[in-house]
């Protein structure tokens, strides 16, 4: 029974994205109407209802699939759920793709893909958290952190347990490269608005996204070089032993997002200035730094997957309002061992993604609406650097102090306090350069055809 309702709901979501994309592509590369003909828009109904069909079916396969009995309540959630998520998520992504390609469409209708891209955003995440509520009690916890494939075939991993040798894939390296994706996306859309051209950042992805690895894990070699309070890998201790490679061992875990966002960031700007010289460099760091927040938000939830990134123990009762199944994957610790007594880890990694989330509308939407008037262009990357900033040196402290970086645990405290430093300079960098620019005397020749204007103007009267 299991079997044969996955296998439809998986019929009805691929037919049914099929007409979706069929249906953007025809619009899409068609620049000769800007409004909807009749069989895009029945290829658009078609593919919704499809999914949304198929989304009920696959969700409602769980159940008979793993042979557990649900409630009908929980099933009830569990299938309503899933069905309005696949068919939100499915308009969320359809509007995205029209809006990223047809910025030259009718107004009237730019407007209603605008109000169904953002609605759906939020609807999708609701009803996402929707089907969750009605699966999470039936979950195995902690929850599934990736796979491995090894001698023993396909195993899947979860916090605390040794994957062994073999093919590992973790959600945490996943959801990662997702994060860049559509960090990706976002700055594209934005060059493409300016100069009417989509692809102009492929390059700059491949520089910038390995070199913000790169920063992270030197980053979190240099401040662990000494070790840490959870008794971790002490570098410094590697060196001149057979042992010394595990400094690059990126895949036992170590990364620190305050050094990628700094390797990213000189990268990229390197990368502009050197392979694209006709993009001014300020304007691009305006554009896409900014972004890295969206990507930082997504990232976190590879640490809700590895549980980590959390606080100290506090009653679960006091967090009742969240979702059940971020309760009970924060009621364990991170060599996935259960807390009990009724405790879980205050969820630091979704305080955080949530305030980047609230950082990144500030910084690209707000500031720029407030701060029209003598706003140096290239400031945006500094209210980056300063919004992040503020936002770790508040929740380092309140961080279990097992996972603290540093042999005194300071150390990320430290970093954060020079990010704020760091977005100051440069605001006040980018001030500076542009009021020297607004004092340099004009060239000679400017000079002569303005006193040539002058003294013409002056004759007319």
């Amino acid at each position: 029974m299991g079997i044969a309702l996955i296998v439809i709901g998986l019929l009805f979501l691929g037919g049914g994205s099929a007409s979706l994309v069929l249906g953007c592509r025809s619009f899409g590369k068609d620049r000769s109407k800007n409004v909807f003909s009749k069989k895009e828009i029945y290829l658009f109904a078609c593919g919704l209802m499809a999914n949304a069909i198929g989304g009920g079916f696959f969700f409602g396969s769980i159940s008979p699939l793993n042979d557990f009995p649900m409630s009908s309540g929980h099933l009830v959630m569990l299938i309503v759920g899933g069905i309005l998520f696949a068919l939100f998520f499915s308009i969320l992504w359809s509007c995205f793709y029209i809006r990223f390609y047809r910025k030259d469409a009718e107004v009237s209708l730019l407007k209603w893909i605008k109000i169904g891209l953002y609605s759906s955003i939020a609807l999708s995440i609701i009803f996402f958290l929707l089907l969750m509520e009605g699966l999470a009690p039936y979950l195995t916890y902690p929850l599934v952190s990736g796979f491995v494939i090894g001698n023993e075939g396909f195993k899947w991993v979860r916090a605390g347990q040794n994957p062994g040798k073999g093919f590992h894939v973790a959600w945490y390296g996943v959801i990662i490269v997702f994060s860049a994706i559509v960090a990706y996306w976002i700055s594209d859309h934005r060059f493409y608005q300016k100069y009417h051209k989509h692809g102009m950042l492929d390059s700059l992805l491949l520089v910038a996204f390995p070199a913000g690895l790169l920063g992270a894990r030197i980053w979190y070699v240099v401040g662990n070089w000494n070790g840490d309070a959870a008794n971790g890998v002490a570098f410094s201790k590697l060196m001149g032993t057979d042992q010394w490679w595990r400094i690059f061992a990126v895949w036992e875990g170590g990364l620190t997002i305050l050094g990628g966002a700094v390797g990213g960031i000189i990268a990229g700007v390197i990368f502009m200035r050197i392979r694209r010289k006709y993009v001014d460099v300020r304007w691009a760091m305006d554009m896409i730094v900014p972004t890295i927040l969206i990507a930082q938000a997504i990232g976190r939830w590879g640490n809700f997957f590895n549980v980590e990134v959390y606080g100290g123990e506090t009653p679960i009762s006091s967090w009742n309002f969240l979702p059940t199944f971020i309760q009970m994957q924060m009621s364990y610790n991170g060599n996935g061992s259960l807390l009990g007594n009724g405790t879980m880890h205050v969820p630091l990694f979704l305080i955080e993604s949530i305030a980047n989330i609230i950082g990144y509308y500030v910084i690209a939407y707000l500031i720029p609406f407030i701060w029209k008037k003598y706003r140096p262009t290239g400031s945006l990357c500094g209210c980056y650097l300063i919004w992040y900033g503020i936002v770790r040196i508040i929740m380092e402290p309140l961080r279990d102090v097992n996972y603290n970086m540093g042999s005194n645990g300071s150390w990320s405290v430290w970093n954060s306090l020079v990010y704020i430093i760091l977005g100051i300079a440069l605001i006040g960098l980018f001030f500076l350069l542009d009021y020297l620019k607004s004092k340099k005397p004009m060239p000679i020749a400017s000079q002569d055809k303005e006193k040539i204007s002058s003294i013409e103007d002056h004759k007319e009267e």
